[in-house]
């Protein structure tokens, strides 16, 4: 009784040695498909998600690589655009403005340092040096490139809002 099923069917007749070869094979092959159905299906699931991360991965290195020559581009702006409206500064009178927590000195006319003082002209830094630039383009520079405004009189304002000594304002007709 040791024979299996498909012997005793063999031996009755019922079969023939072809048609059992044949099943065997295709049992073999089903199995061996199934596996390699599964493989394949789970290497082509993992292949998609490294294409979905490259492909987000290359998404945001482009949109940074874009965000940073927009930047770029509006920084050259702002730079030409203070170049552009520099007013010429060689005068007598020493203007002294704070910049980076240092004090530094820009020679002006006494007619630009009014002007200064009302906000008219601004101080910016480009290519190593303070320029005096007109105050209606202080905005304009400030949106594209907010490191290249060294002084306004807006900001030397702010200051002395919490100033030690501000209950105690120093009198109109006191001289220097």
């Amino acid at each position: 009784m040791s024979d299996s099923l498909r012997d005793q069917l063999l031996k009755a007749g019922l079969v023939d040695e072809q048609s059992v070869k044949k099943t065997r094979s295709s049992k073999r092959k089903k199995r061996r498909r199934g596996e390699a159905d599964a493989e394949q299906s789970a290497a082509s699931e993992a292949a998609a998600r490294r294409e979905a991360d490259r492909r987000a991965r290359d998404r945001t290195l482009n949109a940074r690589r874009q965000e940073e020559r927009r930047q770029e581009a509006d920084e050259k702006a702002a730079r030409q655009m203070v170049i552009d409206n520099e007013i010429a500064h060689d005068g007598e009178e020493r203007f002294q403005f704070s910049h980076n927590g240092r004090i530094r000195p820009i020679h002006v006319s006494a007619a630009q340092r009014r002007e200064l003082a009302s906000g008219a002209l601004a101080i910016a830094r480009t290519r190593g040096r303070y320029r005096l630039i007109p105050g209606d383009i202080v905005e304009k520079v400030r949106s594209r490139a907010p490191f290249l405004i060294a002084w306004t009189a807006a900001d030397s304002d702010s200051g002395d809002e919490d100033d030690a000594y501000a209950d105690h304002p120093v009198p109109d007709d006191l001289m220097w």
